[in-house]
């Protein structure tokens, strides 16, 4: 699965989550989720014309708009991605994944905890 990038990812979401949009929707949602500088009609137009290229999303003309939709389902990119990282970075093994998974402290105790004794293959975790 090809990776997109964060801004990529962000429209994703909201296209995920709300259905198809046009590029003015996507963009007052964008600007208005974040306290950073507002991001130009033009740059949201061309992040979406990009993945529409890469085939991650159609557009279809509507009116003087284009209405752009998600080609590829959340759940599907998500697992490619899962997919990906763990043949590149774990050599198609699970329990290294779930390893390097148990020791980010981000996660909470008792989850890291189950991890750990999957990735060691505790059948009871």
């Amino acid at each position: 699965m090809e990776t997109i990038g964060p801004l990529q990812l962000r429209v994703m979401h909201f296209l995920w989550s709300q259905g198809p949009a046009t590029v003015n929707i996507v963009q007052e949602f964008i600007n208005h989720q974040t306290a950073t500088r507002p991001l130009a009609y033009t740059t949201i137009l061309t992040v979406m014309r990009n993945l529409a290229r890469r085939k991650f999303l159609s557009q279809k003309a509507q009116g003087r708009s284009h209405v752009f939709t998600p080609i590829i389902d959340e759940r599907s990119y998500k697992l490619g991605m899962l997919r990906h990282l763990r043949h590149d970075l774990f050599a198609g093994q699970v329990n290294g994944l779930l390893a390097y998974l148990a020791q980010d402290e981000e996660v909470e105790t008792p989850m890291r905890e189950r991890l750990n004794a999957m990735s060691r293959g505790d059948c009871n975790a």
